[in-house]
């Protein structure tokens, strides 16, 4: 009996497991590699660390962390993609939303720091990566590609950073370029990142994803620098076949050629003979009158 009891407490125990488990904060290794800064998502960012917005520590999907008017639900989605090289560490954000609304471009183009605007923001921490105070925000909005930030380095890491937004069929993207110092640009560096994207959505502002703040700094995705990515050049394409024209055989006219002559009939042999004969002797005659 005890036996039977035991077995269906661990039966039971096995069952719960996985409803209490606790998902670990996305960490992934990030591909060396220079992408080119133009908005579009170079091949090399497929084949390095990636994550989604609503893989981070409490950031639930359909609805952000907090809202400026009470509402917390939306329809925002949100990917980012990492590169490092010498120089910078590189992300791509694409953002997938129904509709990117214009909070005013008044709002967006003179505040210091236009976070309620349609807005991305990546926050990134890489020399003492438990003091969430030295982290980096370095932000992004698509309709003007504004840019902004703070943090105690930003003043720094600003003036070399190159940052890139557009709009998409689905919503907009935008490509980082972040300045970071090349002493923490090093194979095996590990750093602290955490995606945020706000949302108007015509009524108000929503933050979604994480940020690196206070307590949080515990529960935040880590990258570490890897090695480097090869991209295959891409096979030439095969020169095109030239069709040989084609040969035409020379025609040649040949010289005419003069029919040739009959052959005598009977007729004509007899007459042939009756002119020899008189010839023969019209001499004969001409001989004799000279004798």
């Amino acid at each position: 009996m005890i036996r039977k009891v035991l077995a269906a407490v661990i039966i039971l125990a096995l069952m719960l497991t996985p409803m209490f488990t606790v998902s670990a904060e996305p960490t992934g290794t990030v591909g060396k590699f220079t992408p080119v800064i133009d908005g579009d998502r170079d091949a090399a960012y497929e084949q390095s660390f990636s994550f989604n917005i609503f893989d981070q520590y409490n950031a639930n999907r359909g609805e952000g962390w907090w809202s400026t008017h009470g509402n917390q639900s939306t329809d925002a989605d949100a990917n980012i993609w990492f590169l490092w090289d010498d120089a910078f560490l590189y992300a791509y954000v694409d953002v997938i939303i129904s509709e990117v609304l214009n909070i005013g471009d008044d709002h967006i183009l003179t505040h210091d720091n236009p976070w309620e605007a349609n807005s991305i923001e990546l926050w990134v921490l890489w020399d003492d990566l438990y003091n969430a105070n030295d982290r980096l925000k370095t932000s992004i909005e698509p309709l003007h590609s504004r840019k902004w930030g703070d943090g105690p380095f930003f003043e720094d890491i600003e003036p070399g950073t190159q940052k890139i937004a557009k709009m998409t069929p689905t919503g907009y993207c935008a490509e980082f370029a972040i300045a970071i110092p090349s002493a923490f640009l090093k194979d095996g560096v590990q750093m602290k990142f955490t995606l945020q994207v706000n949302v108007f959505d015509g009524e108000g502002s929503i933050p979604v994803g994480l940020q690196i703040q206070g307590d949080s700094v515990e529960d935040v995705p880590v990258i570490t620098l890897g090695a480097p990515i090869v991209i295959a050049a891409p096979e030439p394409e095969p020169e095109p076949v030239q069709e040989e024209a084609p040969v035409v055989a020379a025609v040649v006219e040949a010289a005419p050629v003069a029919p040739a002559a009959a052959p005598p009939t009977s007729d004509a042999v007899a007459l042939m003979g009756v002119l020899a004969l008189a010839s023969a002797g019209g001499l004969t005659l001409f001989a004799r009158k000279r004798k």
